[in-house]
């Protein structure tokens, strides 16, 4: 029965593996410009308020 769950487990971990999402460094950078300048934008309203 070994025999059959093995190979079985390591097409499925193949399938799986191959399916995973490409991270896009270039949405990653836009988000985080994004919070940068929210986070500026409180600081400054922040600061003004003292």
């Amino acid at each position: 029965m070994h025999i059959l769950i093995f190979p079985a487990g390591f097409i499925l971990w193949y399938l799986a593996y191959e399916a995973k999402p490409i991270i896009n460094d270039e949405v990653i950078l836009d988000w985080e410009e994004k919070n940068i300048n929210k986070r500026n934008k409180l600081l400054n309203i922040i600061n003004d308020s003292f």
